[in-house]
């Protein structure tokens, strides 16, 4: 997939630096990452194509396992109020995979400041930096999920403010308007929250430009030729 970067308090400089590494393993994983999508069960949209957040969070996650990320490692005791595990953490640098309602964005942003300002070790060093992955606007998706631009303009009025000090790079899903692209297509036991996979395959979509002006895209599943 394509990616929409922004920067904070010096994030770049540390992923051109010590943090280079984990940042190369991060951009080969998600410049290699299918979109994946499911059927909406939305009422008055059910069947169509939307952003499957299962989907692309596990391929992630098995992707960083492989090349040495630790995946769920759990909070301090101490500061177990704010949560039970961080999504993913490798040398000080933490991955927040980000899908899910807006306000999450908040939680997870505050408790890896406090990390970073207590010199807690994640994975071996202590907090350096935080990478938060998120999804375009372009796609479809459930209702009041977060997406990049959003992310974007919640992390610029807590950074314009000095709420936050800790370098984070946020990140965006996107992917490219054109037809016959590929996707991978999972089917679940049951369709709003099961994780629980009946199917999954490849399979070749058009993504086009939605009528509204609020940037979202439609996608509309192929018919496997006969």
């Amino acid at each position: 997939m394509r990616l929409e970067i922004n920067d904070y308090n010096g994030a770049a400089d540390l992923i051109q630096g010590p943090c280079a590494q984990e940042w190369q393993d991060l951009r080969a994983v998600l410049g290699a990452l299918p979109l994946h999508l499911k059927a909406s069960d939305q009422a008055g949209i059910q069947g169509r194509a939307i952003f499957d957040p299962i989907g692309t969070n596990f391929s992630i996650r098995s992707q960083l396992q492989g090349r040495g990320w630790t995946p769920n490692i759990p909070i301090p005791q101490r500061y177990r109020f704010l949560g039970t595990d961080i999504d993913l953490g490798k040398n000080g640098v933490i991955v927040e995979v980000q899908f899910s309602n807006y306000p999450f964005l908040l939680n997870n942003t505050l408790r890896s400041e406090l990390f970073y300002k207590a010199g807690t070790e994640i994975a071996s060093r202590k907090t350096a930096l935080l990478l938060i992955i998120t999804k375009g606007r372009m796609f479809p998706a459930s209702n009041s999920t977060l997406y990049y631009e959003q992310a974007k303009n919640q992390l610029d009025a807590l950074a314009g403010n000095g709420v936050f000090t800790m370098p984070i790079r946020l990140l965006g899903l996107v992917e490219q308007i054109a037809e016959d692209s590929p996707a991978v297509w999972t089917e679940y036991e049951e369709p709003r929250y099961s994780r629980t996979v009946v199917n999954r395959s490849e399979i070749r979509c058009d993504i086009r430009r939605g009528r509204s002006a609020d940037g979202r895209c439609t996608i509309t599943r192929r018919k496997p030729p006969a």
